[in-house]
């Protein structure tokens, strides 16, 4: 599953139309072209500057169903998910496609593809799996190569998927005598990491980690949302191009199946930003 809801401050939700040409998925989180406001949703675009600051797209909400029939909505073997692409620019006159489903100030004979979505704002805690590039792909766990010193703090390992931002990333323990702790790294680097408070027990050559860039355990976060908006990708520098989250929860426990829960900074939510 991509992205789900957790706790909702509101329980509203709507139907809106899927911008033309544009594939929507259940469990994506999308948004209006904030330079371009057209006729529908469409994903919520990829970050572009810190913070989001250049594109200032405003995540709008979750996918959670559609105005489908058998004939216009498919199983996507990818993401796992139901998908629904938009009607083509001028296609919906004189169409005899059938939707159904839709409720409120929209018509029900509309013949229009809609998504139904779950409205979210900096009060939602949301979940989103974490991949390395591609969907369903777990992040590599490495070796240490260098045993941490006698305090338990700082150790080099082989080559993570990236170098990690300082303060923004963790090092969490998949095997060996601190197998399921983890420590906030303090160091920018895919081999060399140091963190404030040492491990409790030995740290050795040969355990197996995780090195993960732009998480902590809790707090302020730096993240990368893929551009079908299904997923946190792993494997994003986050020196530039950046979303802002606040992170409730980091579950690393299993490989594979990693993910976090969070709410959206609320500058996510304003245009005109300023830069953080």
């Amino acid at each position: 599953m991509a992205f789900t809801i957790v706790h909702p401050e509101s329980h509203q939700t709507s139907w809106v139309p899927i911008l033309a040409g544009q594939v929507a998925y259940i469990g994506q989180l999308v948004a209006v072209d904030s330079a371009t406001p057209l006729e529908g949703i469409r994903p919520l675009p990829v970050a572009v500057g810190a913070n989001n600051l250049t594109n200032e797209d405003i995540p709008m909400g979750v996918v959670i169903g559609f105005n489908a029939t058998a004939g216009n909505v498919v199983n996507n073997t990818t993401y796992h998910a139901q998908q629904m692409t938009g009607v083509a620019v001028g296609s919906s006159y004189g169409s005899t496609t059938q939707f159904r489903g839709v409720e409120g100030p929209w018509s029900r004979g509309d013949k229009l593809a809609m998504a139904h979505i779950h409205h979210i704002d900096a009060t939602t805690v949301l979940r989103g799996p974490l991949y390395d590039t591609t969907y369903g792909a777990a992040q590599a766990e490495v070796l240490i190569t260098t045993a941490c010193g006698g305090d338990g703090i700082g150790c080099t390992t082989a080559a993570s998927t990236v170098a990690t931002v300082a303060n923004f990333s963790t090092i969490y323990f998949r095997s060996g005598a601190n197998m399921g702790i983890s420590r906030t790294l303090t160091s920018a680097s895919d081999t060399t990491h140091t963190w404030l408070q040492g491990f409790p027990y030995t740290c050795a050559v040969d355990d197996s980690v995780l090195v993960l860039n732009g998480f902590r355990p809790y707090g302020t976060c730096l993240c990368y949302i893929d551009s079908a908006a299904m997923f946190f990708d792993t494997n994003a520098a986050l020196t530039s191009n950046y979303h802002r989250i606040n992170v409730r929860r980091l579950d690393l426990s299993v490989a594979g199946n990693e993910y976090v829960e969070f709410t959206f900074d609320a500058a996510n939510f304003i245009a005109h930003r300023a830069a953080t």
